[in-house]
């Protein structure tokens, strides 16, 4: 029996000098145990409030998305349609141009064909019809 209490003896005296040298551990064990037995319900309320705060977080980032990809698309088309309408007005303007280069062109053969006076005359009612 004595040899039992010796060895208690040196055991507690050798959990003593452990426990104080190495205080913060069953303090933090300690400290963990009481924290969770009281707000364990508090936790899962936390878990519930972050679960649903991840699930609105989600939901907004696809609604940006999804709006994006349709301002993505909604640019696309006017570009295109931009494109059409600057393809039309060069071709009108292709043609007008190759149609005012036929008239000048047709014009300046009348004019070499005429004779010298008939040229004057031309030239004089031109002139007069750029003063006004």
């Amino acid at each position: 029996m004595m040899a039992q209490w010796i060895a208690l003896k040196i055991l507690v005296k050798k959990v003593y000098l452990w426990v104080k040298a190495y205080w913060y551990v069953p303090f933090a064990i300690a400290y963990a145990i009481v924290t969770w037995f009281f707000f364990r319900q508090k936790a899962a309320f936390m878990l519930d409030n972050l679960r649903d705060t991840r699930k609105a977080h989600k939901k907004e980032i696809d609604i940006l998305n999804k709006s994006k990809e349709e301002e993505v698309g909604m640019i696309k088309s006017k570009v295109g349609e931009h494109l059409e309408r600057a393809e039309e007005a060069e071709k009108r303007f292709n043609t007008r141009s190759a149609d005012i280069s036929k008239r000048t062109d047709t014009r300046a053969e009348e004019l070499k064909n005429m004779d010298n006076k008939v040229l004057a005359t031309e030239l004089k009612k031109i002139i007069k019809r750029r003063k006004k």
